[in-house]
């Protein structure tokens, strides 16, 4: 995704959740430099977030007195986003007032981009005056808040205060950061996971598939910077970063999600695993064993793919193809059946490949006559290879933009 991250970290017992935030934005394409407070390092060392940045870590702008301190000005130009976590009651005062007497407090005067906050505080001091008030005035300045959760906090007591998951943190990040890559400007959809047809009201029909392809193709797509949505019924992994997500529960809803969304979209990958067949009339109440066995009557629910394909309006689409073997003539047919541009085989028969598996190997085949095979690898990495496969056509499809 990219995007150039000053990561500051203040003086509070959370600064230890820093070094996740850290490694994650990392993880996911930014460049990061962090400056210190001198409390901050009072919890963690610098070094820490020297190794996982890359960069030194400024703490003092006069420790060294054989080398200048840190160009504001110049890290200003080269930042988009100035991230405090955990931002103390301390440093939103200093923030609020323009005082500027160290590293951190500094460059936030100088910083040109976009600020985000992540409190972290005792409860008592979370709900202070002044704390609100600082608070207000840098909202109305244009400062984005991430928030503090609810819980034990590091004295003991409970309630507000404690710092937001790292991962909300990095989220909220990733949608200030601005995106590049070679999907740019795109924006892409991706179904994921299963769906669940109810039988009664405890029992559904559902199918094996965790979500880890869809999850993994969603976010390899915002890491190449496009601007992504998952629509996605129940996953067995976390969700991704920096993507948009509904979940749905039945492939009645996921066709209508589809419906309303698809066409705000340049680009949809049909990865979930709907169900073919869902009760004719699901039971009212619950089925008691006691009652004996019987039958239940099913019908086959609406092909979600074959109605987007039909569309003037529908985006470049993308259908996966769970075959027993590499069956080529099956999947391409399957393809010109759908209506879709292009189509993503892989054999779940294959010894720890494809459902509920970390790994898997595909072909992609497009209507265009292409074909590219990506060897097996773990879903995250052929996630990456079927968006590079089909970013050309994609792009065509929509000018280039």
């Amino acid at each position: 995704m990219g995007g150039h991250v000053v990561l500051g970290v203040s003086g509070g017992i959370a600064a230890y959740k820093s070094v996740e935030i850290l490694r994650s934005l990392v993880r996911r394409g930014s460049g990061v430099r962090v400056i210190m407070t001198r409390h901050a390092t009072e919890f963690v060392h610098p070094r820490t977030f020297a190794v996982l940045s890359g960069h030194p870590v400024e703490v003092d702008q006069w420790s060294r007195p054989t080398e200048p301190g840190v160009d504001h000005v110049e890290l200003s130009r080269w930042a988009d986003l100035l991230l405090i976590a955990p931002a103390t009651a301390n440093i939103l005062a200093k923030l609020a007032a323009g005082v500027a007497d160290d590293a951190l407090t500094t460059y936030a005067l100088a910083h040109r981009g976009d600020l985000l906050l992540a409190p972290a505080m005792n409860t008592v001091m979370w709900t202070s005056p002044a704390v609100r008030q600082a608070l207000s005035v840098l909202r109305e300045r244009g400062a984005h808040v991430v928030e503090p959760g609810s819980g034990e906090l590091a004295c003991g007591d409970e309630g507000e205060g404690r710092l937001a998951d790292p991962e909300r943190i990095v989220d909220a990040s990733l949608r200030l950061l601005p995106r590049r890559g070679p999907l740019a400007g795109l924006g892409i959809l991706v179904t994921a996971g299963p769906t669940r047809e109810p039988v009664d009201l405890v029992r559904v029909l559902t199918n094996r598939s965790s979500g880890r392809m869809g999850v993994a193709l969603a976010q390899a797509a915002a890491d190449l910077g496009a601007r992504v949505t998952l629509l996605h019924g129940p996953l067995g992994v976390p969700r991704p970063l920096g993507v948009a997500c509904h979940r749905v529960e039945t492939a009645a809803e996921m066709g209508a999600a589809l419906e309303r969304m698809a066409p705000r979209h340049d680009a949809a990958f049909l990865v979930a695993a709907v169900a073919d067949f869902c009760p004719v009339r699901p039971v009212e109440g619950k089925m008691d064993r006691r009652e004996g066995g019987g039958t239940l009557e099913l019908e086959p629910v609406p092909d979600l793919a074959a109605a987007l394909g039909a569309r003037e309006d529908r985006p470049y689409l993308v259908v996966f193809a769970a075959e027993a073997g590499e069956d080529r003539d099956r999947a391409s047919a399957k393809m010109r059946t759908k209506g879709a541009d292009a189509v993503v085989l892989n054999d779940i028969t294959a010894e720890g490949l494809g459902m509920e598996a970390a790994d898997n190997a595909v072909t992609v085949i497009t209507a265009s006559g292409g074909e590219r095979a990506v060897p097996r690898a773990p879903k995250e990495a052929v996630a990456r290879e079927i968006l590079l496969a089909l970013a050309g056509e994609i792009l065509e499809r929509t000018g280039g933009r």
